[in-house]
């Protein structure tokens, strides 16, 4: 496979497992703000997608979830993931599948639909978090139905668990800034039930942790429940299965490289806890943060920056 499509189709994962998890993580909030408990402000949030600018353009949940969604001036809006996503597929047509292609040219159509902005601007975002949630799971399917299991479905997989990871260290760095679980008077485990809602993880929770309601064990189950499919511990653990099977006769010096740091992150997270403090998690957290960037700027150097 050309080191390009291999790119094209590992950034075409990313963009579509980011938007995902900003979905679920949006659908969220949104219902706590319904429901009066609010975790976190609306301009807040939106300064997270509009780096650069200080104070937030619009305000108000219907606007600003307007202009997360269908803004394309807005840099990390899901319209621009939507559209990068499917540039990337694009130049990688003849390494995916076509019913994979057809997927992302019809959320790229749903993303220009007039009416599911309306549907915002009428209070009615549930709506819209529905169709492109059901989207996002359809694109899901389709990849496990369809692609062949050759390199470009490895480079997919690393690709979108490498996302899954760093977005998961992400919505767990805004939560310890939020609720400090190292102290009773800050702890605040509404906002980690929330948590685990937006990471589809609060059934599971429930069913291993019967009978209590504690935001210590959600941390842990967030970082290190490997049985937890958007658990840190779970992602790292699928980049090294998935890089295991990419097969680089001429490239086994590299491929040893990436598959050390892949382990050294595996070992970071398993064998080195932090202080129980919160600044100690967070530096930890962020620790883990770096290691993962090593990880894709390794990829990005050894099989998509290489000369065949």
């Amino acid at each position: 496979m050309l080191s390009r499509v291999a790119e094209n189709i590992f950034w075409m994962s990313r963009y579509m497992e980011r938007t995902n998890i900003h979905l679920r993580n949006l659908q969220t909030l949104y219902i706590a703000s319904q429901d009066g408990t609010p975790i976190i402000s609306w301009e807040t949030i939106y300064n997270e997608y509009n780096p650069g600018e200080k104070s937030a353009a619009c305000s108000g949940d219907v606007n600003i979830l307007q202009n997360i969604f269908f803004d394309n001036n807005l840099e990390y809006s899901l319209c621009n993931n939507i559209l990068r996503a499917r540039e990337n597929a694009r130049s990688a047509q003849d390494h995916i599948t076509k019913d994979l292609w057809q997927s992302l040219n019809d959320f790229y159509h749903q993303m220009r639909n007039p009416a599911l902005k309306a549907n915002i601007a009428n209070h009615d975002p549930m709506t819209v978090f529905d169709v492109f949630i059901k989207q996002c799971m359809h694109y899901y399917g389709t990849v496990d139905s369809s692609m062949f299991r050759g390199e470009g479905f490895f480079f997919l997989r690393i690709g979108g668990f490498l996302e899954r990871a760093l977005q998961c260290i992400q919505l767990l760095k805004r939560q310890l800034l939020l609720s400090d679980i190292t102290r009773a008077d800050t702890v605040d485990p509404v906002s980690w039930r929330y948590l685990l809602i937006s990471l589809s993880g609060y059934e599971y929770y429930l069913k291993a942790n019967a009978g209590s309601f504690n935001a210590e064990s959600m941390y842990n189950q967030i970082l290190y429940e490997e049985h937890f499919p958007n658990s840190l511990a779970f992602a790292l653990n699928q980049i090294a299965a998935f890089s295991k099977n990419l097969k680089k006769s001429n490239l086994e010096e590299q491929k040893d490289t990436i598959e050390f740091m892949i382990g050294k992150s595996i070992a970071m997270l398993k064998y080195i806890k932090p202080e129980d403090n919160n600044d100690s998690r967070l530096e930890y957290i962020s620790r883990l943060e770096f290691a993962l960037y090593d990880i894709v700027e390794a990829f990005d150097k050894h099989y998509f920056k290489v000369a065949y």
